[in-house]
């Protein structure tokens, strides 16, 4: 302990600290900064039959301390560092070993998410299987293929190692309680899938390789923009998350690079709108008026498509996730994967190569069209 000036020992080593195991049905529990009484934390918990106080107050016991306590209420358990000592700052290190028994064998993950290895490994699969499918159609359709098709093959590509790698992350952390350097590789594919989703979903909603083989100046702005400020989420988010969840200031952090990641796919349905925008305003009064508005159909179904992909990946599942039981914490990541699965297998089929693709029908006229702001919506 570093007492602060001004500060007095006690003279029988017995320091008012303790650690509280708390027990509570939701992941938010009660946190020590919460208690509005004069009472010290631990001291209020004490009469709590549901909570365990480990008192550490002698300092002769400060060397080494076990505690060992077998769970037999399921539920959420938050353990907490209750110091009591006015101007005094502690440190120690402290090692945590929880476990659930399952079939006889130890599962380091919680009773939740013991299945998702096995969950997620099934989802790869299916990846693997959508890898397959869109390399058959992109050589049955070689003549139609653009690079754009080439950039979704490689995001799907991307998807499948990053899964690879939560399952093998996953599996580690169920059995050993450690990741083993899974983690990382699994944080690397993640960003890189991310980063090149973003760029797909921003290039597709442009008409890139579709209507004109360049983007806008504002297009290439927004596209940067958005790609630094994802980059740096995705990096922070990672720290965030292999940080302790206790660390002063975790849960404001998370909340905030939630937020910002929020507004980054808001963002980058602009250029879909203003490519909306566009092929309204050229959709009638020609010989290509036809071809235009199936054009402008494709592209709102897109625009529905990401926003509700959005939608339910970073708002509905959010609050999803905060009001689920300790039990089924499964069905976040599990629905989140399902999600992709449909965003994919639609966006594939949309803008699959094919002579009857209405972005592909394009006649010489078609490259002298100028993607700028016209009528509104």
């Amino acid at each position: 302990m570093v007492p602060s000036h001004g500060y007095t020992a006690p003279k029988d080593d017995n320091f008012n600290i303790a650690f509280v195991l708390q027990r509570s049905d939701s992941d938010t529990g009660v946190r020590p900064s919460d208690n509005k009484s004069n009472k010290c934390f631990h001291e209020k918990r004490v009469k709590k039959q549901e909570d365990d106080v480990i008192d550490i107050s002698d300092r002769k016991h400060w060397d080494k301390k076990s505690f060992t306590k077998t769970i037999t209420k399921a539920g959420y358990y938050h353990l907490y560092f209750s110091n009591c000592e006015a101007q005094v700052h502690t440190s120690f290190k402290l090692k945590t070993e929880e476990y659930n028994v399952i079939s006889g064998e130890r599962s380091y993950l919680s009773i939740g998410k013991n299945n998702l290895p096995t969950i997620i490994g099934f989802v790869s699969v299916l990846f693997v299987g959508m890898f397959v499918a869109w390399s058959v159609i992109l050589k049955r359709n070689y003549k139609n293929v653009r690079s754009i098709h080439w950039l979704m093959l490689i995001v799907v590509l991307f998807k499948i190692f990053t899964l690879i790698f939560e399952t093998a992350k996953l599996h580690t952390l169920k059995t050993t309680g450690l990741n083993n350097g899974w983690a990382y590789m699994f944080y690397i594919f993640s960003f890189l899938k991310g980063m090149l989703l973003f760029a797909v979903i921003v290039l597709i909603g442009t008409g890139w390789s579709y209507l004109k083989p360049f983007l806008t100046e504002r297009d290439k702005l927004l596209m940067q923009a958005v790609l630094v400020i994802q980059a740096m989420v995705n990096v922070a988010a990672s720290v965030v998350d292999d940080s302790a969840p206790g660390s002063a200031g975790g849960v404001t952090w998370r909340d905030i690079l939630h937020l910002l990641d929020m507004i980054c796919c808001c963002v980058i349905l602009f250029p879909i709108v203003w490519s909306i925008r566009h092929l309204r305003g050229v959709s009638g009064g020609d010989g290509k008026a036809q071809r235009n508005m199936s054009r402008l159909k494709n592209f709102r179904t897109f625009y529905l498509l990401v926003v509700s992909y959005i939608y339910f990946t970073r708002i509905i599942l959010f609050l999803m996730e905060a009001i689920l039981r300790y039990d089924l914490s499964w069905l976040g990541p599990v629905f989140a994967e399902l999600a992709a699965v449909a965003f994919y297998t639609i966006t594939g089929y949309l803008f699959r190569p094919q002579d009857s693709n209405p972005y592909l029908a394009l006649g010489k006229d078609d490259d002298d069209i100028q993607m700028g702001p016209t009528s509104e919506l």
